[in-house]
């Protein structure tokens, strides 16, 4: 910024003893210090010191420049009142205390009336507005532990990031939630949330009206009724459930069968059999004969020779052979032995036995 006045030690030598200040230093010297009235800098006393703003209203009002040096060509930050947001359209200014960088672009905007605070934009659309860059994040929120760690954070990038619980009270809304309701057909998207409705509408479809489930807890949920009888359900208390079979008639659907315990009859016990240690009969004869009755017999000559040891006649002779075939009938002998079986005793106290499987009990629940 080029400042073409007189600095101090200039102005001092106008004023130097016996010299007399021509007209032009008494006009430096008075163009050197601000003029309340002209330069738009006053200070009235008991008020705070008050700065005009540069321009016309339609336009882009300066207030105040800063400068590092003010031998720089622009200044580092500056402040003005309703700037533009197209610089060659006069219309376009939006009312309000703005604060820029010295590439222009707008840092803090407070829009006239409304309130509504811009950061990085002069157009807010709420009561706050950020806009910035895609490299880095538009909000950041960081503890103040020995460590900082950012909890929060808003970025074009990842969307909204919260390290920590995240509390919600009321609705939550967002513009992917989908208003489709049925889940499985083509226009379902696997980018969007599935509302509630939907949900519901989706399990209602998929698990049919009579369908039994097992349930293990005290409360049946909604939608679902203990199967005990009542509310148009089978009674399933204390049973199993068997499959059906098309072929068997026992297997049809509504069937009833079975016992908890059951006892066995004669003709349903597996052949089987008895062991007898043992036992013995006792044979009195009283002397018999053998008559065979009709009783074949045949002699015939062999015409071998014999010898005196062999008929206990002394010299030898020669032998006769009798054979003799048939069947010495027991009625014939004299001998009779008892046949009687022995007698077995009966056991067993032909009470029931448990007929089921180990189990473990569960509720049986079916969908309305």
């Amino acid at each position: 910024m080029e400042i073409n006045k007189k600095n101090r030690t200039e102005l001092k030598g106008f004023f130097k003893i016996n010299d007399k200040p021509t007209q032009e230093e008494f006009a430096d010297f008075i163009e050197a210090g601000l003029n309340q009235a002209e330069d738009g800098i006053a200070k009235v006393q008991g008020n705070p010191l008050s700065v005009q703003a540069e321009g016309e209203a339609v336009g882009t009002q300066e207030v105040l420049d800063i400068y590092e040096n003010l031998s720089d060509d622009n200044p580092q930050w500056s402040i003005n009142l309703n700037p533009r947001v197209n610089s060659d359209a006069p219309n376009s200014n939006q009312p309000g205390f703005n604060i820029k960088d010295i590439t222009g672009q707008s840092r803090l905007f407070i829009k006239s009336g409304e309130g509504n605070v811009g950061v990085g934009t002069i157009e807010p659309t709420a009561k706050l507005t950020v806009e910035g860059k895609d490299t880095t994040p538009l909000i950041s929120i960081t503890d103040t532990t020995n460590t900082p760690t950012t909890i929060f954070k808003v970025s074009k990038k990842e969307g909204v990031a919260v390290k920590g619980t995240l509390q919600v009270e009321g609705e939550l809304k967002a513009s992917n939630i989908s208003d489709n309701e049925e889940l499985d057909n083509t226009a379902t998207s696997h980018d969007k949330l599935a509302t509630q409705k939907a949900v519901k509408t989706y399990v209602d479809t998929r698990l049919p009206k009579g369908l039994i489930s097992m349930w293990s807890g005290q409360d049946i949920p909604k939608g679902w009724v203990l199967c005990d009888g009542s509310n148009n359900t089978p009674d399933l208390s204390g049973r199993f459930i068997v499959g059906m079979e098309k072929n068997n008639p026992e297997y049809q659907i509504g069937k009833k069968g079975g016992a908890n315990e059951v006892a066995l009859t004669q003709a349903q016990m597996p052949s089987h059999t008895h062991l007898d240690n043992g036992h013995s009969h006792g044979v009195n004869d009283p002397g018999h004969n053998h008559n065979h009755g009709n009783f074949n017999g045949l002699v015939r000559f062999t015409g071998k020779d014999t010898t005196d040891t062999m008929d206990n006649n002394p010299g030898a002779g020669k032998e006769f052979a009798l054979n003799n075939f048939g069947t010495i009938q027991k009625n014939k002998t004299g001998v009779s032995i008892k046949t009687a079986k022995a007698n077995l005793q009966s056991t067993g106290g032909n009470k029931a036995h448990e007929n089921r499987p180990p189990y473990f009990v569960l509720a049986y629940i079916m969908k309305l």
